[in-house]
């Protein structure tokens, strides 16, 4: 029976003719260089730790064949891994596109709100002129006003609406800052 130091001198040898070609082998199945020597060197220890290390016939294809499994193993996982982290990604893109769309059906919501608020000449020139599309004249011609009357409305709709959202954007400007303090 090979005493301790005999031991060691033989694992060495066993390291020296096959860490190089196994870390290159490894590497064509990571495609990464530290991954493989990492792969191993884990090959190695665990070998080293098995009491029945030198009882192995052939401790050459033995340890190939668990750096084969071992670098394989590591690809699956990774593999895996990017898989999940797509999918969590497409789930944040939905969730966040969910979050958006909802928050714009609130906006729109409001807004609406306050068009609706709006006394209602005020409201029918602002809705014949953005909705409709029609110009100050063909407002004025249509409800019977002066041209100045329609201008004077919109104006108002617009302060109206422009308080309302700069009331919501600080609204959001304020929740942004507290989450960050």
């Amino acid at each position: 029976m090979p005493n301790q130091s005999e031991k060691l001198l033989q694992f060495e040898a066993l390291f020296r003719r096959n860490y190089g070609h196994l870390c290159q082998r490894m590497q064509r199945i990571t495609s990464d260089a530290a991954v493989a020597e990492d792969l191993v060197q884990e090959v190695f220890i665990s070998f080293w730790n098995n009491e029945q290390w030198q009882a192995v016939e052939n401790p050459e294809a033995y340890l190939y064949r668990a750096c084969l499994n071992k670098a394989l193993n590591h690809t699956t996982s990774q593999k895996r891994r990017t898989e999940l982290a797509q999918q969590y990604q497409q789930g944040q893109d939905h969730a966040t596109t969910a979050d958006q769309d909802l928050a714009l059906q609130e906006l729109q919501q409001q807004v609406q709100q306050a068009i609706d608020a709006l006394p209602a000449v005020c409201r029918k020139v602002f809705l014949l002129s953005r909705h409709e599309e029609m110009t100050h004249k063909e407002i004025a011609d249509f409800l019977n006003i002066s041209p100045n009357t329609v201008d004077n409305h919109i104006k108002k709709a617009l302060a109206v609406l422009r308080r309302l959202l700069l009331g919501l954007l600080l609204g959001c400007l304020h929740l942004l800052f507290s989450f960050f303090s």
